[in-house]
């Protein structure tokens, strides 16, 4: 990358700070004008939901003030019927007069009428009730509801006014529905009781509203260019405009993102907005407030709509910004070139100089200046510098002399240490191969003394066997020498003929006995010996196989009785309730415990004391734990510390190798691919935690 000049760097910081300067304040301007526009939008946003609420309201009061006065008009009639008595034709045609007359002044209604109790206007008359209704603009009056076929005792809107009768309520609403008995339009029915002086209903008037020019209203109200509206009927919970679903329509209000909002604002009567709803695969802002008559007002804005206006204004004033500073940074470099021209001016006499020679050399003159500005006094100062720069190329030049001869000494001295190096290196090099020999040696001896280890275990396992063996034997060579006795006796006495028969019963008893103890010693040393083949031959094999733990513990520690018996102390298996197959090296477990529980019967306890070793055995999912513990004297820290370290031992005047528990520890981590852990506490004893898969080929 070229260096940049002072003048360029000047130019270019101007540059730069009048544009981060001047975009700082367009872009604050900007944020300050975006903020307060969409203020003012939002602002714009209330009055209109306060116009529209206001006007739903103020319909919905005019609607409830028409269907009292209606009442009362039904009622005075039906005073003055009582007391006149008019004939039928007659009170009808007053009732005709009255609808029409209140309906024509009443534009907002879709129609109404009067509906009295059974027999209340004549006694032969069950049902009376007047009724008018809007066609093309005309008010058409009709007795066509007054009849057994609507019965309207029993409809829906009448039993809701009769409720508004004896809860006292001058008028009541009716939830949105669909005018199935005429125009099949939405529509709301308000309903006021006409109730006597003494408290007595008897009948009411009713005046419907069409909600499709509620709908009509509300489609012309526009926050934005593309919103739309909502209006839902609270109690109900039914939708009565909402043209982004219109199939919801007079439908109740679905289990979908948008409703939740509506009903989960602290304050009902507030002013609400919901961002990124979504409706349709579209993201829209939802602004809502209940009015006072019960409805839910809201508009849907696609998202981006509302901020369109103020992105348009932001869009000019940005543009105008940046055409402004634009101009000037032209100006501004315009300027600064003017101001440059004596720097330049200046800067070309130095660059001229300073003189390159072919050899790399450089050299100066002084500079001629006739101007008198403010770079005179530098370039005096400079012809002074050029002059002590030249003393000191001199200067340098005879010491640059002086350092190629002590550069050539050190070249030398360098040669002389590169030879020094090599040679230290070949004898650090002979030195390592030593090193490296004399540790494969070790390690050979180590695995010698590993297996020597080994086989001094099956040694010792092989003299305790043939121990055990012995005392079997021993019986059952005795039993046969008793029988072979007896045989000869009984070959006498029966050759001289003189056998009895109680002599001959009691010779079958003997051989009898006999051949028991000949049998259960024999068995007692078939058993011996099939522990110890299977033991021993798993000690000395490598091999995997499948076996169950509990019976292959039960007859590892078999062969160790020969040991134990030696000694005061027990050994106690307790093995898992359900059988644990492993896939591992039968013989790797046995050299474990043996080591371990020899190891025991060696250190954990005093000549003179009885001690247990327990041996319990878990599973755990897929992995099997050895729990082997005793009793004993325990060990300090510094022995427990190093108990897995080769060649350690607390009894080599004992003959102790100290590979006993170095085995134990490889052959857990590498043969069963376990781990081993061992405490200890001085006076308490010790326990050992192995733990291995049970397929040690994982």
């Amino acid at each position: 990358m070229p260096t940049l000049n002072i003048k360029t760097r000047i130019l270019l910081f101007v540059v730069i700070f009048e544009i981060l300067a001047y975009s700082s304040i367009v872009l604050f301007s900007n944020v300050y004008y975006s903020r307060a526009l969409s203020n003012v939008k939002e602002q714009e946003i209330i009055q209109t939901f306060k116009s529209s609420a206001n006007k739903i309201d103020h319909t919905i009061s005019l609607m409830e003030q028409s269907a009292y006065n209606l009442a009362q008009h039904g009622l005075s009639l039906y005073l003055e019927h009582n007391k006149s008595q008019f004939e039928k034709a007659e009170l009808k045609q007053k009732f005709s007069t009255i609808l029409e007359q209140h309906f024509s002044f009443f534009e907002l209604a879709l129609g109404g009428g009067v509906w009295f109790e059974p027999m209340q206007m004549f006694k032969d008359t069950q049902y009376f009730g007047p009724y008018v209704y809007r066609d093309n603009n005309q008010i058409v009056f009709s007795w066509e509801l007054s009849g057994e076929q609507y019965d309207y005792h029993s409809q829906d809107w009448y039993q809701l006014g009769k409720q508004a009768a004896e809860n006292a309520l001058p008028v009541v609403w009716t939830h949105p529905y669909v005018d199935e008995a005429g125009s099949l339009a939405p529509m709301m029915t308000v309903d006021a009781p006409i109730i006597l002086t003494n408290g007595d209903m008897i009948g009411m008037a009713t005046v419907d509203w069409s909600l499709a020019a509620l709908t009509a209203f509300l489609e012309t109200v526009k926050i934005t260019d593309n919103s739309s509206p909502l209006l839902i009927h609270k109690a109900s919970n039914r939708i009565i405009s909402f043209p982004l679903k219109s199939e919801l329509v007079m439908q109740t209000t679905p289990d979908e993102a948008w409703v939740k909002p509506l009903y989960s604002s602290s304050s009902n009567t507030k002013f609400n907005t919901f961002k990124s709803l979504p409706i349709n695969g579209k993201l829209y802002d939802l602004y809502f407030l209940e009015t006072k008559s019960g409805f839910i007002l809201g508009f849907f804005s696609p998202h981006k709509d509302i901020d369109k206006e103020v992105r348009a204004v932001s869009q000019v004033t940005l543009l105008g910004g940046a055409i402004i500073g634009i101009t000037f940074i032209v100006l501004i470099i315009f300027i600064m070139k003017h101001l440059f021209k004596p720097f330049d001016l200046v800067l070309s006499q130095i660059k001229g100089s300073i003189k390159h020679t072919d050899n790399e050399k450089v050299t100066v003159q002084n500079i001629v200046y006739d101007e008198q500005n403010e770079f005179t006094p530098i370039i005096t100062e400079l012809n002074f510098v050029y002059q002590q720069v030249n003393t000191h190329i001199a200067e340098i030049n005879q010491a640059n002399t002086a350092l190629t001869k002590t550069q050539s000494e050190l070249d030398k001295l360098n040669i002389d240490l590169e030879l020094k190096v090599k040679t230290r290196t070949d004898e650090l090099n002979y030195k390592t191969e030593e090193a490296l020999k004399a540790l494969s040696e070790l390690q050979t001896i180590q695995k010698k003394l590993i297996e020597q280890e080994k086989h001094a275990s099956l040694g010792r396992l092989v003299a305790g066997i043939a121990h055990e063996i012995n005392t079997p034997v021993g019986v059952a060579i005795t039993a046969a020498s008793f029988v072979e006795d007896e045989v000869v006796h009984l070959e006498e006495k029966l050759q001289s003929c003189q056998l009895t028969k109680h002599q001959l019963i009691k010779v079958i008893s003997d051989f009898k006995e006999g051949c028991f103890i000949l049998k259960s010693n024999l068995h007692r040393t078939a058993e011996l010996v099939a522990s110890f083949k299977q033991v021993s031959v798993d000690q000395s094999s490598e091999l995997l196989r499948k076996i169950e733990l509990n019976a292959y513990l039960e007859d590892v520690i078999r062969t160790l009785k020969p040991r134990i018996k030696n000694s005061s102390h027990k050994v106690h298996l307790e093995p898992n309730p359900v059988e644990i197959e492993v896939l591992c090296s039968p013989g790797a477990i046995a050299q474990v415990i043996t080591n371990i529980i020899e190891n025991a019967l060696v250190h954990a306890f005093g000549k003179h004391e009885s001690g247990e070793v327990n041996v319990l055995l878990s599973q755990s999912g897929n992995e099997v734990s050895i729990l082997i513990s005793d009793n004993g004297k325990g060990m300090p820290s510094d022995v427990l510390e190093c108990i897995f370290d080769p060649f350690f031992t607390t009894n080599r005047e004992n003959g102790g190798s100290g590979l006993g528990m170095h085995l134990v520890y490889n052959i857990i981590s590498q043969q069963l691919n376990g781990t081993i852990n061992c405490s200890s506490i001085v006076g308490k004893g010790t326990q050992f935690i192995i733990k291995f898969p049970l397929n040690s080929t994982n």
